[in-house]
């Protein structure tokens, strides 16, 4: 808290949730929180319900009454966002008597010295990645023996479902992530060894995608040029850009949990058999409970050519939806090109479209758009 108290950046961030107070009241509060648990009732929720009332048209949540309030659960969700997927996941957690979560997020993303000690305060724990074959290896054992320590602590665990956002809308869970949940605890008996993680899917759902331009325009370059490097800080400009940029309304659903019951017909199975089942099933029960919204439904009938989803919008929410995406092919068009034109669209559309496949397993050949 001093290091908040010193740092211009964090204290103007702090100020922006307690407008109300002058700079040596913030101070003072800042310097009398003491514990993880004290910063998130005091600070974040504060700054969460700001980020939520200014940029959202609201949030919806469902399952989280069927939470014990006795019992860890590892959440597994669908990533769309750097930082709201989990924060505002915690707020709700603690709306709703529950204990916050811890949350795993990538060591890139410590740009600075103050997200290293935001992350602290926060709950948040590292995820080392490593292109070193041995690195990873250890780097991921150690991270399932610390999930699985914090499990058995009693204290819940958010983790994404595949390493980074999903940048093209197709939630797919990484098989490597069941693998690594797998790397502690009794590996000889894999289905009791995952059921005691209590695996819990969550489905985020935003009506307007956070970084939609921006991740569109990095697939559209990845393909186009066969890899794709960020600019220094890029990172910190998505970050920045999904806490300021509208989103519309925004829903999380609390999938019910994955359990022994689920599993116990695959024991003695082939282990990649188990985890790709686990995967599925956590596909399974976020594409069951993502929402969708008008502008999923719009874009997949602009794609395919069709009107199969036209009772799901009106006219005036296809005028808006329009209006936002010809002002992202603006920008980008002017800086790719026209020939961008074709495949950047479909790419964009694409992340509001591919849920709708997913969700409603309604597969379609895409004309030109």
């Amino acid at each position: 808290m001093e290091y908040f108290v010193n740092d211009e950046t964090s204290l103007s961030v702090a100020k922006l949730a307690l407008p109300d107070k002058t700079d040596d009241e913030v101070k003072e509060l800042l310097r009398s929180i003491k514990t993880t648990d004290e910063f998130q009732h005091i600070m974040m929720t504060r700054f969460v319900r700001l980020i939520e009332t200014t940029t959202m048209k609201g949030v919806v949540t469902q399952g989280f009454e069927h939470l014990d309030k006795n019992k860890a659960y590892l959440f597994t969700g669908n990533h769309r966002d750097i930082t709201l997927d989990a924060f505002i996941l915690q707020m709700y957690m603690l709306e709703n008597g529950l204990d916050t979560c811890n949350i795993a997020f990538g060591d890139n993303l410590i740009l600075n010295k103050t997200i290293e000690v935001f992350s602290k305060s926060n709950k948040m724990f590292k995820v080392l990645r490593s292109q070193n074959v041995r690195e990873l290896a250890q780097n991921s054992q150690h991270l399932s023996d610390y999930i699985r320590y914090l499990i058995r602590e009693n204290k819940s665990v958010w983790i994404a479902q595949r390493n980074g956002r999903t940048k093209d809308g197709n939630d797919k869970t990484d098989h490597g992530l069941i693998n690594m949940f797998s790397m502690s605890g009794d590996r000889k008996n894999l289905v009791p060894n995952l059921a005691e993680l209590n695996i819990t899917p969550i489905a985020t759902s935003y009506e307007y995608e956070p970084c939609a331009m921006m991740k569109a325009r990095e697939s559209y370059l990845k393909e186009r040029d066969g890899v794709y490097v960020k600019k220094p800080m890029e990172d910190m400009d998505s970050i920045v850009s999904g806490l300021k940029k509208k989103k519309g309304t925004m829903t999380i659903a609390i999938c019910p949990t994955i359990t022994y019951d689920d599993l116990k017909k695959y024991e003695g199975a082939e282990k990649h058999e188990i985890v790709k089942v686990v995967a599925d099933m956590i596909d399974k029960r976020i594409y069951e409970n993502y929402k969708l919204y008008p502008n999923n439904y719009i874009a997949s009938d602009w794609l395919s050519g069709s009107s199969t989803f036209r009772k799901y919008y009106t006219k005036e929410e296809e005028d808006v939806f329009k209006a936002y995406c010809d002002k992202i092919f603006s920008k980008l068009y002017e800086e790719l090109g026209s020939e961008a034109e074709k495949r950047f669209t479909e790419i964009l559309l694409g992340i509001y479209a591919i849920p709708v496949e997913n969700k409603l397993g309604c597969h379609f050949e895409r004309n030109e758009v």
